[in-house]
């Protein structure tokens, strides 16, 4: 018997996939709207952790320039993220004596991640004779609290102003 012929093939070169030159207008115009649909919501994701970190974004209690009393307007400007309902309280203090001049709850947006706006509290408060009952005419603090709730297994601290003022007498 003869040996079994041995057959020598020549290698064929490796198959290459090679992409189009360029993307067929479908295709681009699929990419671009990913990457910017994609950025936009990194963007607002990124505005939505700061909101729910810093619920409160600004407080100020302006100094009234005369003494309060009876009829006085006081107001205050309070802007907060919207991501919670946040309490704001307005406070009269003396001493041992306090009385709540005004409370409110903070708006809250309903798709907080994709609504940025932030809400904005500026009443004036006209306070009522029976508000200042048991105060004694003299220095006296109004305290402006507004308080955050819990986000992202936080609870931020209430942030606070307070003003010295004058208590008037009131009329007779």
């Amino acid at each position: 018997m003869s040996p079994p012929a041995i057959s020598v093939h020549a290698t064929q070169p490796a198959r290459t996939f090679l992409l189009p030159d360029a993307e067929t207008p479908l295709f681009e115009w699929l990419r671009r709207f990913i990457a910017v649909t994609a950025t936009m919501y990194a963007v607002m994701f990124a505005w939505g952790i700061y909101r729910r970190l810093i619920q409160v974004q600004r407080i100020e209690l302006p100094v009234p320039s005369a003494p309060i009393g009876p009829g006085s307007a006081i107001g205050y400007d309070v802007v907060t993220s919207g991501e919670v309902h946040n309490l704001i309280r307005l406070e009269l203090v003396q001493d041992d004596r306090h009385a709540v001049l005004h409370e409110q709850r903070s708006g809250v947006n309903y798709v907080n991640t994709l609504d940025p706006r932030l809400f904005r509290y500026h009443p004036m408060i006209t306070i009522a004779a029976r508000a200042l009952d048991g105060f004694h005419p003299g220095p006296a603090t109004l305290r402006l609290t507004v308080f955050g709730n819990q986000k992202l297994l936080r609870t931020p601290a209430a942030r606070v102003r307070e003003v010295g003022v004058m208590l008037k007498p009131a009329p007779p």
